[in-house]
């Protein structure tokens, strides 16, 4: 009995079927791919962004915690000592006080002008406070008023059951070094201490002119500083010690910040953008979100770039 197998046409039809299948198949396949990276791209620039406005958020809205401040006056520079040669850098800053934006331009580190009551830049700079879970405690529970060039020492007690940070790393600070510098909330300016055993000596600054009340069961904060830039596609800070120093490596993966400080509106808004990594193929737009003022360069349209935008209302200053 013969048998009948395909024919030619049969063969070449099926042939051809079976490769519109398979590049059917792999079009799709590659279309997920692609579909899938720029998914992770976008999601990686935008945990890049949040974690950028997570490092800044806290130190923003506890800039000025505990701390005398106005635009107009020299209130806070006396605090720390304007006219003592051993006083800490904030003594030397300008009426823009704890929060400082730097325009970028020419160089980073250049004061922003004002433009119509608003601070534009590429950097900032916070003066905040940290909570050391520590109050004060004083027998009889009478204030203590402190003149200019004043010190007394006081008892300090757990404030809750965390102890929170050690006043120990006070010790061996000199005046010159923002470290060793607290202030109370009540009190609302600053002062120098030094701290021994359970008990620490705060010391009002030379000839300012300025008198504050210590008042029982106060909270003392430790004033720290820090400013933030982006530069070689990472987020740096640096901390204010005697100088700007201890320069560190915040988060990869930031292209570029922008800053606008509204004094009279208190309002701080920030820009983050961030990129998911290179691309393979195109260039990518400046994105509609990116501030016209800020900067944009070239090296920018080769990364999957997002921007992320934070704001605060900075009821401290």
């Amino acid at each position: 009995m013969r048998r009948k197998g395909f024919t030619l046409t049969e063969l070449l039809i099926t042939s051809l079927l079976g490769a519109v299948v398979v590049l059917v198949t792999l079009g799709i396949a590659m279309q997920s791919t692609m579909l899938a990276e720029r998914i992770a791209s976008r999601t990686l620039a935008w945990e890049r962004g949040q974690n950028a406005l997570s490092i800044i958020e806290p130190r923003a809205l506890h800039a000025s915690f505990g701390i005398t401040f106005s635009q107009t006056g020299d209130v806070f520079r006396r605090s720390f000592g304007r006219n003592d040669i051993n006083s800490p850098p904030p003594a030397r800053w300008t009426d823009r006080g704890p929060l400082q934006i730097w325009s970028g331009f020419p160089s980073l580190f250049n004061i922003a002008p004002n433009e119509g009551g608003v601070f534009r830049g590429r950097g900032i700079a916070l003066l905040y406070a940290i909570p050391s879970a520590r109050r004060v405690y004083i027998a009889d529970n009478t204030p203590i008023v402190l003149n200019e060039g004043q010190s007394t020492n006081v008892r300090l007690i757990p404030s809750s059951s965390e102890l929170g940070t050690t006043p120990s790393r006070l010790t061996g600070h000199t005046r010159n070094d923002l470290r060793s510098w607290v202030t109370f909330p009540l009190m609302r300016l600053p002062v120098h201490a030094v701290y021994s055993a359970s008990s620490v000596t705060v010391s009002m600054a030379e000839a300012s002119g300025l008198s504050a009340v210590l008042y029982p069961y106060d909270e003392m904060h430790y004033l720290r500083a820090s400013r933030f830039f982006a530069q070689n596609e990472a987020m740096f800070s640096e901390e204010l010690r005697t100088a700007w120093t201890h320069i560190e490596n915040r988060l990869e993966g930031v292209l570029e910040m922008w800053f606008e400080w509204t004094p009279s509106k208190n309002l701080l808004e920030a820009w983050i953008l961030t990129t998911g990594g290179r691309i393979s193929s195109g260039r990518s737009a400046r994105p509609a979100g990116w501030p016209l003022e800020a900067p944009w360069r070239t090296s920018f349209e080769y990364h999957s770039v997002l921007v992320t935008r934070g704001a605060w209302f900075l009821r401290n200053m």
